[in-house]
């Protein structure tokens, strides 16, 4: 037996010697086939009625392209764990180079030869945890136009915003902003009738027969430019951005829409991943 690929693997997983030398064995001597074979035996030695609803959103920009993703574990723990980070950035640094723009696009993308799905589940198996890569999202913007960003406390969120032109202080100025105030909605003017019906009978749904002066009150306090803005209330995001729009944003929440699977609608992903706004691809 090959003393390196034990060593190899014991490295990928955190596992002791006897465990990776029987995978060896078993696969003989194939490293792909022993991490499947322990990949395997880290489902069936530790199935888990947790729901994986931890761990963390992450946000890469390169240029004009930027990527969101989430990666779920079973702890609040496995954030503190070095190996689950390293993961999560090493994913990120590949994801925003690749051409990958679903999540089963994204797990098949390679980092030095290993694909990011078997990479996510030797991890799993170093923090003895299930984990596995929940959404993902690529922006592209156009050439004019800024960015501005925010990840809040180890990716519990992070933001994106896409500015008419580029502005890194505003831009991160809106992101903590949306960070704080959680719009669901650019502004009212944005809104078509189906959505205010439907957000309608979900307030009522909650809060009872409203009248329409509470309603459209409401429906304001869902909106990124009707609100005010986080550093001045005196002042409305409008305002703020007279001179330089919200193109679109993005809040990626850290188990947003977990235990609510059945809300689904036509802007909601059916794993109840709430998306506030829809993708930009800019013109080639």
């Amino acid at each position: 037996m090959d003393i390196k690929k034990i060593k190899q693997l014991r490295e990928e997983t955190g596992l002791g010697m006897l465990e990776v030398k029987d995978a060896l064995e078993k696969a003989k001597d194939d490293l792909d086939q022993a991490r499947q074979f322990l990949k395997e035996l880290n489902q069936k030695q530790a199935p888990s009625v947790r729901v994986a609803s931890k761990g963390m959103t992450h946000l890469v920009i390169l240029n004009d392209q930027a990527i969101l993703f989430e990666v779920n574990a079973e702890t609040d723990f496995v954030v503190k764990n070095p190996a689950f980070v390293e993961m999560v950035h090493r994913i990120g640094q590949a994801l925003i180079q690749s051409q990958a723009i679903t999540v089963k696009d994204a797990l098949h993308v390679s980092i030095d030869g290993k694909r990011i799905e078997d990479i996510i589940a030797l991890t799993g198996i170093v923090v003895k945890e299930n984990i596995y890569l929940r959404r993902f999202h690529r922006i592209r913007k156009q050439f004019s136009q800024g960015f501005g960003s925010y990840i809040h406390q180890a990716g519990k969120l992070s933001i994106l915003v896409i500015l008419a032109n580029p502005n890194p202080e505003l831009g991160k100025d809106l992101a903590m902003h949306i960070a704080s105030h959680a719009p669901t909605y650019l502004s009212l003017a944005s809104l078509d009738p189906e959505t205010i019906a439907y957000e309608r009978f979900m307030y009522e749904k909650q809060q009872g027969p409203q009248s329409d002066v509470s309603f459209h009150h409401h429906l304001a306090s869902l909106c990124l430019y009707q609100q005010p803005f986080i550093k001045n209330p005196d002042l409305f995001v409008s305002e703020l951005v007279k001179d330089n729009p919200v193109i679109d944003f993005y809040r990626f929440e850290l188990g947003q829409g977990i235990e609510n699977k059945l809300n689904c609608r036509l802007d909601i992903p059916c794993d109840g991943s709430k998306i506030s706004v829809t993708p930009i691809y800019g013109k080639e």
